[in-house]
């Protein structure tokens, strides 16, 4: 099991297990969220004890701080190229990554951090982002989609802001707060790639700041799931007619 670690995966692009340890190495810092106990102490465990696989929680024989084991490894399928998104009519953004496909254990994985408050999952999500092959050096900052606040409330936490939080802090870079949505929209998962677009038309707007200026600058844009690419793609047109000069996403998975 663990020499499948010691190897770098020709299927994931580069990234090896002991990389991506470094990458999602847990940290405290976690937004406030409205947990049960158990959640909590799972948490605190997870932070303390790294021994037992996250995904699977079989024990590990090694801990390479990613608390993932061999096995869940071995089933991620690495992305590397672009997205296609025919869907779109004009593409605001310059280019959209994810690092996996959204499928198997990554569905499972994905639903218990956004939908079940999973917050021990942050560390080992962000790993993944932050070590996907982008030329990290010609971004200025790093900026998120945004919650609308009744969502937000509801769910106790917005998963992009905490992914791009820890890739930020991994990386060194600028994290600005730069979007906001100021209108509630319906979920997007059950509708249509045009009815998609039409949802999230006019419901991003740019934060002024007055220490950052998006003017002439390039960007890095965290999403969870890349599905249409519509609400990205709203995000980048606000960001680029605030002035940016270019709009790059980069998200955790998208289905193939």
């Amino acid at each position: 099991m663990i020499d499948l670690f010691k190897k770098e995966r020709v299927a994931g692009e580069g990234l090896s297990a002991r990389s991506f340890g470094r990458a999602c190495k847990p940290s405290p810092d976690r937004p406030r969220s409205f947990l049960k106990t158990s959640d909590i102490w799972k948490s605190l465990s997870s932070l303390i004890f790294l021994n037992r696989c996250l995904g699977c929680d079989a024990w590990l024989e090694e801990s390479y701080g990613g608390s993932v084991c061999a096995d869940c490894f071995s089933k991620l399928h690495f992305l590397k190229t672009p997205a296609h998104l025919p869907h779109l009519s004009k593409i605001y953004f310059d280019k959209a990554h994810s690092a996996l496909a959204y499928e198997g254990v990554v569905l499972d994985w994905v639903h218990h951090y956004k939908y079940h408050r999973k917050l021990y999952w942050a560390p080992v999500l962000s790993g993944f982002l932050t070590s996907f092959n982008l030329d990290w050096q010609t971004y200025d900052a790093v900026t998120f989609v945004p919650l609308h606040w009744r969502r937000r409330f509801s769910r106790g936490f917005n998963p992009s802001h905490l992914l791009a939080h820890r890739l930020a802090k991994q990386k060194g870079f600028l994290l600005v707060d730069l979007l906001k949505r100021v209108r509630a929209t319906v979920s997007q998962t059950k509708l249509s790639s045009e009815e998609r677009t039409k949802n999230v038309q006019g419901a991003f707007k740019k934060i002024a700041h007055k220490n950052f200026s998006v003017k002439e600058k390039s960007l890095l844009l965290i999403d969870d799931v890349l599905t249409t690419g519509a609400t990205v793609n709203e995000c980048a047109k606000v960001l680029k007619k605030g002035g940016a000069k270019k709009v790059d996403v980069l998200t955790l998975a998208r289905p193939l």
